[in-house]
């Protein structure tokens, strides 16, 4: 697929919309491949709580526990479930699209031949090079419509397995901080359990990390190319609106609300993971601590402490993934789309 749409953005440099949107699906193809790849390189941090996540299922018996254990199965099916939806519904515009549309006319931003065959992805000149007889169109345009919800699912179905064991681990974490708070005074078996929550606390914390360290490289190419598509996408729509191209403007809103929402997904889970950790602190400070022995006490301030360097989802070394970062690519985007629009209308 990737072949295909270089070498038809190599044949066509006129037509500015398909190129567009031939850059979308180049960034997205080496973005599912660049995922599937590395999760097959690097699948310690993956299979490490994918385990402890079976193990929990398996071992857990307290009934509240176990809802904490649902919620956040139910939270990661929600994020999981609402950004594919969003990706098959921008997947099937663009497949429809050309067909809804027909026949455009020939302007400045979009030049097409007469009578070439629209088909799901920018392909028009790489069909006529090869030849291909007018009766296979069906069969091309099928097997296209294939490729790009294969595209979709490389993408968006590697987050959802990211975003599942993310939210899993999220609910162990809350589970834990359940544990901190209900710690009292046990007499010798106070010590006992403290050790025990200590523990598990560095257990969870060496999962997150496994975690950050599996996705931490993605992470960095999935915000660089939301970054640039944002950008390309937001400028396509500001001049289907400039010419009046209503459909193709739906279209590439539709996108543009995809790549948003994907970019969103992470960042929620990011910053949802941070404040888990951080909570732990929080739990400790209001647990029975004052019932409870003078040498156990103290080792709460140590608690404490880890819990304000919280782990958290980082792209390479350069930042972390939050809602501020997510706030801080809507605004850099906002700010080059808004330059954008007065070059256009000038």
């Amino acid at each position: 697929m990737l072949l295909i749409v270089q070498t038809e953005m190599y044949f066509d440099r006129s037509d500015a919309e398909k190129n567009l949107d031939a850059l979308l699906l180049i960034a997205c193809g080496i973005l599912a491949v660049s995922k599937i790849m590395w999760f097959r390189i690097r699948p310690a941090g993956l299979i490490s709580n994918f385990t402890s996540a079976v193990k929990d299922y398996n071992d857990l018996e307290d009934q509240e526990k176990r809802a904490i254990m649902r919620m956040h199965a139910y939270m990661g099916r929600v994020v999981s479930g609402s950004v594919i939806i969003f990706a098959y519904v921008a997947t099937v515009l663009f497949m429809i699209v050309p067909v809804l549309a027909g026949v455009e006319e020939e302007d400045i931003f979009n030049v097409t031949e007469e009578g070439v065959p629209d088909y799901p992805m920018p392909s028009e000149y790489v069909m006529e090079l090869i030849k291909m007889p007018d009766n296979l169109y069906f069969i091309v345009f099928i097997i296209e419509c294939l490729m790009r919800l294969l595209v979709s699912t490389g993408n968006l179905g590697s987050d959802s397995l990211f975003f599942g064991i993310t939210f899993h681990l999220c609910g162990q974490v809350e589970i834990l901080k359940l544990d901190f708070n209900r710690l009292g005074n046990e007499n010798e078996r106070t010590m006992e359990h403290f050790i025990v929550l200590i523990k598990r606390h560095v257990y969870l914390l060496n999962l997150a990390k496994m975690l950050n360290e599996t996705i931490s490289s993605i992470l960095i190419v999935q915000l660089f190319a939301s970054c640039i598509l944002i950008c390309t996408t937001g400028f396509q729509f500001i001049l289907d609106l400039s010419v009046g191209n209503i459909v193709m403007a739906i279209k590439t809103f539709i996108v543009l609300s995809t790549l948003l929402v994907q970019l969103f997904a992470y960042s929620y889970v990011g910053e949802y993971l941070k404040l888990q950790m951080e909570g732990v602190g929080d739990s400790v400070y209001f647990c029975s601590w004052y019932d409870i022995p003078t040498s156990i006490a103290k080792d709460i301030i140590y608690v404490i402490m880890r819990s304000q360097d919280p782990v958290s989802l980082n792209a390479g070394k350069f930042f972390t993934v939050n809602m501020e970062t997510y706030m801080s690519i809507l605004k850099t985007s906002m700010s080059y789309l808004s330059v954008l629009r007065v070059m256009v209308n000038a």
